[in-house]
């Protein structure tokens, strides 16, 4: 734990030399790993892909009249702006998305988020809020021909590509669990769902893909 500009900060991710296996972190998915992975098929005749990411670091952001110099601050660290309305910014393992007017949600290595946290409060001259909040989310991804269809029958967001083309990010519900929804490249999408609800949104979309054959893994933690 430090101090910095009078704002307590705790590194909430294990030491990564640490050989104890009850330290390491792990995405909220993990109980189901072994059962999900043996049960794996790989059957020609799917057409969606259901995958739990592997761990990311997860930040709010949020600012008002500190937005710019925020945005010059990501840009040096992570090569990315502040997105504009509806949209997100990538550059590798770092994204960042819109969320509301004076609010983003920024993805990195989970070996960053610590580092990112504490220098965009000390780097930024302005008022603003950064929280780390990666241990309270499971970040899934739905990909494959027919993974608008299986959205189609999830969520009430018109997710057809003239309406929702990749890189556009929308806060909206999926079956009764609010979630975050990004259209990524090649007929994917991001779904980042509260730790509280993953099982439920992974259950959900198990069975809403069941008609497509759908295939389920878990990645490494």
């Amino acid at each position: 734990m430090s101090n910095s500009n009078n704002t307590v900060i705790m590194n909430l991710v294990a030491n990564a030399t640490a050989t104890n296996a009850c330290n390491a972190a792990h995405t909220p998915m993990e109980h189901m790993r072994d059962a999900v992975n043996a049960q794996a098929k790989k059957g020609a005749g799917s057409s969606v892909a259901l995958t739990e990411q592997a761990l990311c670091g997860l930040v709010v952001l949020r600012a008002n009249d500190a937005k710019d110099a925020l945005s010059k601050v990501l840009n040096k660290a992570a090569n990315i702006h502040l997105p504009d309305r509806l949209q997100s910014a990538e550059n590798g393992d770092y994204c960042a998305r819109w969320m509301t007017p004076d609010e983003w949600l920024l993805s990195c290595p989970i070996n960053q988020a610590f580092e990112l946290e504490t220098s965009l409060r000390s780097e930024v001259d302005g008022h603003i809020a950064v929280v780390n909040v990666s241990g309270g989310f499971s970040v899934f991804k739905l990909s494959g021909a027919d993974a608008r269809n299986v959205l189609r029958k999830s969520s009430v967001y018109d997710v057809n590509p003239e309406n929702f083309p990749e890189g556009k990010v929308v806060n909206t519900l999926l079956a009764k669990s609010q979630v975050t929804l990004r259209a990524l490249a090649d007929d994917a999408f991001e779904i980042i769902v509260r730790r509280s609800f993953a099982d439920y949104v992974w259950l959900w979309l198990q069975r809403a893909g069941s008609e497509y054959d759908i295939q389920l893994s878990l990645l490494d933690s």
